[in-house]
């Protein structure tokens, strides 16, 4: 990445843009309503919520068999919570150390589609650090720069083929998007890559409102108007959790050098296993497990 485009990076991650109905203040989606709803949900089941980890706890373990929307509220809660300076300072040095050595890996691993393991993997880094944070599996539409190509590039969540997400990314407040592998993803043209930054990490909140033609791809569209079935009535008949996710986690778009990232959030995911328990290839980068990476990249530089 060349020095006027990290400029422009290092910008977009000093603004923060309140959401509409927000509470203001530091983070831009707090919202102390919901807060308060969720942590009293969290209360009702046995847990403390006021403390980062609370779905590594037995009670949460237990919440999540009764209950398969425990993990949402997570996701829930880290984006409701409000959060001081303190907490805030403290949890942007420690992402950005950790999202800067998965990155790096990542990229030295040059295999593409890393981007559930790379994203599971920081944000368990994450919950290491006592950092508030989760894993968000993504639809993303990448506008370029026409210089670059005049066609979006689409990551659909809903389309033919076997595939656990169409991305992954982490929201970890200061951060509204953590993205650490949306340079090696797979794209039409080698500009499309070139042009995408190593690592995207931005404050900045802008609302935005997925369209069907981002979220559904061509063949699926043309496939359901063969079966005389809408985009609305497929989504609310066969996607209503899905649905119901987006409408509590906004979707946000991310200007960058002259294009522009859509993020829409269509589930929670993540490893259930603890970052000392991630063993094996399918969830190594660069040859090395997860807690390697932690403890030559991460912690000498914390």
């Amino acid at each position: 990445m060349g020095e006027a485009q990290r400029r422009k990076l290092l910008a977009a991650t000093r603004q923060a843009t309140a959401m509409p109905g927000s509470t203001g203040g530091l983070w831009p989606l707090s919202n102390i309503a919901a807060q308060q709803q969720l942590e009293t949900w969290f209360t009702q089941r046995g847990m403390e919520p006021s403390t980062p980890g609370l779905h590594d706890t037995p009670a949460f373990l237990q919440a999540e068999q009764r209950d398969r929307r425990a993990l949402d509220q997570v996701a829930r809660l880290v984006e409701a919570r409000s959060y001081t300076a303190e907490e805030l300072g403290e949890a942007e040095r420690k992402i950005q150390v950790a999202a800067q050595a998965v990155a790096d890996r990542v990229a030295r691993d040059e295999r593409q589609g890393l981007c559930v393991v790379a994203s599971g993997v920081l944000s368990r880094m994450l919950d290491e650090l006592g950092v508030w944070n989760y894993t968000a599996k993504s639809n993303l539409t990448i506008h370029f720069p026409r210089s670059v190509s005049p066609e979006p590039r689409y990551f659909y969540s809903i389309d033919h083929g076997q595939f656990v997400a169409p991305h992954a990314i982490v929201v970890a407040p200061p951060f509204t998007v953590v993205d650490v592998t949306v340079k090696h993803q797979s794209y039409d043209e080698d500009a499309m890559g070139k042009w995408l930054p190593p690592m995207l990490m931005t404050k900045e909140m802008h609302p935005y409102r997925v369209k069907n033609n981002e979220l559904v791809s061509p063949s699926v569209l043309a496939e359901l108007r063969m079966h005389g079935m809408t985009v609305e009535r497929y989504l609310a008949q066969e996607k209503s959790d899905m649905l119901e996710l987006m409408r509590h986690l906004p979707s946000r778009e991310v200007a960058f050098d002259g294009g522009r990232l859509i993020y829409g959030l269509v589930a929670v995911g993540g490893y259930q296993e603890r970052l000392c328990d991630l063993h094996g290839p399918n969830c190594s980068i660069d040859g090395l497990t997860p807690v390697e990476i932690y403890e030559r990249d991460v912690l000498p530089k914390l």
